[in-house]
């Protein structure tokens, strides 16, 4: 599990929780062989330290949360083609908008902000593009590519 968050960018995550613990650890075996003198600047080591546990673990589950909805989505989502309808520059990045038909023969339409399709060539009103939806809620849809690198078929 471990090795797939650190492909997928967990690195900073795991080098902050490391670089915490190092600075806490230091600190406190710092703290342990001197006088009062060295105290206030261990409560600054020590707070810097603490974010820096925070701010990794932080980033680890939120890649951990990423990847387990792209397995949810890679064995209970339903595939099928949407369209692409407009594509507009947004203030995030490219805001798009998809048709796709599901599995029932009901149209949806569903609105994507901030993505990064402007930047792939080829891409535009009138592509074509492999989605997984959520039966449940046709609207929630991830793209099969992006599903394939995070969570990869077996």
């Amino acid at each position: 599990m471990l090795a797939g968050l650190l492909r997928h960018g967990g690195i900073i995550g795991a080098g902050a929780l490391v670089a915490g613990l190092l600075i806490l650890a230091i600190d406190w075996l710092t703290v342990l062989d001197s006088e009062g003198e060295r105290i206030r600047e261990s409560i600054v080591a020590d707070i810097g330290g603490a974010a820096l546990v925070v701010t990794g673990l932080f980033i680890l589950w939120v890649l951990w949360r990423q990847k387990a909805d792209a397995r949810d989505f890679q064995t209970e989502g339903v595939a099928a083609e949407a369209e692409i309808e407009d594509m507009r520059l947004g203030f995030y990045g490219t805001d798009i908008t998809i048709r796709f038909t599901d599995a029932l023969g009901q149209e949806h339409r569903a609105h994507l902000a901030g993505n990064n399709l402007a930047t792939r060539p080829g891409f535009g009103p009138g592509t074509r593009l492999a989605i997984r939806y959520d039966p449940a809620n046709p609207r929630r849809l991830r793209f099969q590519d992006t599903l394939d690198r995070l969570a990869p078929r077996a």
